[in-house]
């Protein structure tokens, strides 16, 4: 691919970063929406965010790696995605959205090393589900 042509469609090296990230970020999405989808409880849907983030770090460890190392835990696209899991984990139940907020950041800053220890997903699961638990009545 010429220099022209990325300069032509993505303006900058920035602009190629940008629609990199973009595009790792869709396919991020896409492999936890397949489980969500499906998810019908806030347990469930914790589960499927967990499953399709482990499966994903693991099965795209290059594109992982891309993303940590290019900034792209700040982009927008995923503030979007994250907003969307967070609103998934809080849609049948009164929950706080801070500590759904906790449980999918807490999520995406660790996949990467629990993928690299092979950190079992339900064990991760369970680490979490107590932050989306109401635990100020008793």
């Amino acid at each position: 691919m010429s220099r022209a042509l990325v300069h032509t469609y993505l303006g900058d090296r920035r602009g190629l970063i940008d629609a990199v990230q973009v595009q790792i970020v869709g396919r991020l999405d896409t492999w936890v929406g397949h489980g969500l989808r499906r998810a019908t409880t806030t347990p469930a849907r914790l589960r499927a965010i967990v499953q399709g983030v482990l499966a994903f770090v693991e099965a795209e460890q290059d594109a992982w790696g891309v993303l940590g190392a290019s900034g792209g835990f700040d982009h927008p696209a995923l503030h979007g995605v994250r907003a969307r899991w967070v609103a998934a984990l809080r849609a049948d139940e009164d929950l706080d959205e801070v500590r759904a907020q906790v449980a999918v950041s807490a999520l995406l800053g660790s996949a990467g090393p629990w993928v690299n220890r092979g950190v079992d997903p339900a064990a991760v699961e369970a680490a979490l589900a107590p932050l989306l638990r109401d635990d100020t009545d008793g």
